[in-house]
């Protein structure tokens, strides 16, 4: 069985939701996944021009969705696809999946990171993403972020490369408030591997290295790079938003389009054709809710959860956080 909604301390939780991040240090990698303990509806939306990703055709309109039974993000560009493999395995060991007959099929959507080319160019492993599953938790740490799971390998600021980019990672930000008489809890969680720079209250505070400060490529009118290695500039920010509100699809197609705003807003530029931007909204049915509130708090909550992807982050593989960049006087 999986776990039920318990009193934390520090962090958090959401009902029928179990988070597990494989985390690969010495490859500079990993994967993270979210378990439901019942089929959940979830709606995707596709920015930019480079994703990778698998059965995420049945998320976009006008397929018909019978819901999932987990997600996966993972690092290892194409390679990382194969997360998905010991996610199934596990899933189907648990009876879990959409049933046919005597068959069960869990359905897992996956979106995969390019992140080759700061550690060994390979995928988290079957071993590693199995056992991940096996200890996924409902608690949620605040101090699980930064370079975890699928964020181990993520970096933005890509215009001249790893060379130039800040170590980011994953970030996530959650809330509770009340709506109309009724307590709703939303979370949103970024992995955070732009091209781009990343901006907060109009200063960039992460992204291409300069010598004194963070470049503004975008302000200098440069934006695209000078030269087009593909280890260059493969990027992707992959976003979930999850709720308690019940909502139908269309309502969550437009939830999720909320999720990749909350991305531009703070990614400067955000969805370029070197982006593979995908952004997933989750309904766990629980409770009713206005679809203007939830905007609202997603947009917030993904502003936030960009911020922590920022902030948690770790140098790692010799590409220096924005908190350790040491800038020439």
């Amino acid at each position: 069985m999986f776990s039920n909604l318990l009193k934390v301390d520090m962090g958090f939780e959401l009902p029928k939701t179990l988070v597990a991040h494989a985390t690969d240090k010495k490859d500079i990698t990993g994967s993270t996944i979210f378990i439901f303990d019942s089929p959940v509806v979830c709606a995707a939306d596709k920015r930019g021009g480079a994703q990778t990703t698998r059965q995420i055709d049945a998320l976009l309109p006008p397929h018909i969705s019978l819901g999932i039974d987990a997600l996966v993000l993972s690092g290892g560009s194409a390679f990382g696809l194969n997360s998905a493999t010991p996610v199934v395995d596990f899933l189907r060991e648990q009876g879990k999946g959409f049933g046919i007959g005597k068959v069960k099929v869990p359905r897992v959507p996956t979106a995969c990171i390019f992140d080759l080319t700061i550690g060994n160019p390979v995928a988290p492993s079957y071993e590693l993403v199995y056992r991940a599953c096996e200890k996924a938790k409902a608690k949620i740490e605040e101090s699980e972020q930064g370079c975890i799971g699928a964020g181990t390998g993520a970096t933005v600021g890509k215009l001249y490369g790893i060379p130039k980019a800040t170590k980011t990672g994953l970030g996530f930000a959650f809330s509770e408030r009340e709506f109309s008489g009724i307590k709703i809890k939303n979370a949103v969680f970024v992995v955070l591997n732009a091209f781009g720079n990343i901006v907060s209250d109009g200063k960039i505070i992460a992204g291409v290295r300069g010598d004194r400060e963070f470049f503004d490529f975008v302000e200098k009118g440069i934006l695209h790079p000078p030269q087009y290695p593909e280890d260059y500039f493969s990027s992707t920010v992959l976003t979930v938003g999850i709720t308690e509100g019940i909502f139908t699809i269309p309502e969550l197609s437009m939830l999720a389009q909320t999720l990749n705003a909350g991305v531009s807003f703070s990614v400067k530029p955000a969805h370029t054709p070197f982006d593979g931007d995908i952004s997933f909204a989750i309904s766990l049915g629980l409770k009713p809710a206005n679809l203007f509130d939830i905007v609202g708090e997603f947009y917030r909550l993904t502003k936030q959860a960009i911020i922590n992807a920022v902030n948690m982050a770790k140098t790692l593989g010799g590409v220096p956080s924005a908190s350790d960049i040491v800038w020439n006087k």
